[in-house]
C-alpha cells in the first residue's frame, strides 16, 4: 500500500467531482436540503423548549427562596417553591416530551438524507446501476440504523429522568453522559468506514471489515477526519467572522461550509476502498 495514499485520494476526489459534476450539484443541493429540514426542525422545538424553560426560570425568580423566606415559609406550612411548585414539573415534563419528538425527527431527518446522499456519492465515484443504486441506498439504511439506533437509544434512555432525579443525581447523570459522549464518538468514526464498505462488501461482513479497517489502519482513518474537520473548522471560523461584514466572503464561506461536507464523504469512500483493497 503506497505511503501517499491519502494524497492520492485526495487527487482523485477531486478528479471524481470534475468528471461528474452534475452528481455533485445533486449532492450540493441534498446537502442544503437537509440543512433546511434540520433547521426547521430546530427552530420549532427549540423555541418550545425555550418557551417551557423560560416559564420555569420566571417563576423562580418569583419566588423567595433565601434561607430566611424558606425558614418563614416551613414555619408557615407552606410550599418553599410557591403556590404552584408542580408547574416546575410539568414544564419540565414538557421539555423533556419535545426534546424526544425533536431527536425522533432528527433521527428520521438523518437515516433519509445521510442514505441519499451516501448513495449518490458511491454513484458518483463508480458507475452503477438503477438497481445496484437502490441496493446501496438500502444497505446504508440498515448500517445508519443500526449505528444511529445504538446513539439515539442509549440518548433516550438518559432522558428518562424526572426533575427530582436530576437534581438529586446531577452528578452521576454528567458521568453517564460522558460515557454516552465517548461512545456516541466511537460510533461514528467506525459507521462512516461502514458506509464507505456497503458497495464492496456483502452487508453480513460489513462490521467484520469495518473493525479491520478502522483498528489496523486507524492512521489513515485518522487523517482523513482531521482534513474534513479541518475543512468544516475553517468554513465556520470564516462564517463566524464574516456573518456581518463581507456579504461575498460570507457566501464562499457557506459554499466552502457545504463543500466540506460533500467532498468528506468522497474523500472517506476513496480512502477505505483502497485500505479494504
Amino acid at each position: 500500500m503506497p505511503k501517499n495514499i491519502i494524497l492520492i485520494s485526495l487527487k482523485e476526489s477531486l478528479a471524481s467531482i470534475w468528471k461528474s459534476k452534475s452528481l455533485f450539484f445533486l449532492l450540493f443541493i441534498i446537502q442544503i436540503a437537509f440543512f433546511v429540514a434540520f433547521s426547521a426542525v430546530n427552530l420549532t422545538y427549540q423555541t418550545r423548549i425555550l418557551e417551557n424553560t423560560k416559564a420555569i426560570t420566571d417563576y423562580l425568580s418569583k419566588q423567595s427562596l433565601d434561607e430566611a423566606s424558606a425558614t418563614d415559609a416551613v414555619l408557615q406550612q407552606k410550599n418553599v417553591l410557591g403556590d404552584d411548585p408542580l408547574m416546575i414539573s410539568r414544564n419540565f415534563d414538557e421539555i423533556v416530551k419535545n426534546f424526544r419528538i425533536y431527536l425522533v425527527y432528527t433521527f428520521v431527518l438523518l437515516i433519509f438524507f445521510m442514505s441519499a446522499a451516501w448513495a449518490i456519492t458511491h454513484r458518483l465515484l463508480k458507475k452503477i446501476s438503477l438497481r445496484q443504486l437502490t441496493g446501496i441506498f438500502l444497505k446504508i439504511i440498515v448500517v445508519l440504523l443500526f449505528y444511529l439506533g445504538l446513539i439515539f437509544g442509549f440518548f433516550f434512555s438518559l432522558l428518562n429522568v424526572s426533575i427530582t432525579q436530576l437534581a438529586e443525581q446531577s452528578s452521576m447523570l454528567f458521568a453517564k453522559y460522558s460515557v454516552f459522549l465517548i461512545v456516541s464518538i466511537i460510533l461514528a468514526y467506525f459507521m462512516f468506514i461502514s458506509i464507505s464498505l456497503v458497495n464492496h462488501i456483502k452487508l453480513k461482513n460489513i462490521i467484520q471489515k469495518t473493525l479491520v479497517i478502522g483498528i489496523r489502519k486507524a492512521h489513515y482513518v485518522l487523517s482523513v477526519y482531521f482534513i474534513n474537520l479541518f475543512l468544516l473548522f475553517v468554513s465556520m471560523s470564516l462564517l463566524y467572522y464574516f456573518i456581518e461584514n463581507n456579504p461575498f466572503i460570507l457566501l464562499l464561506s457557506i459554499i466552502l461550509f457545504i463543500f466540506s461536507f460533500v467532498f468528506g464523504r468522497i474523500l472517506i469512500i476513496n480512502v477505505v476502498e483502497k485500505l479494504e483493497h
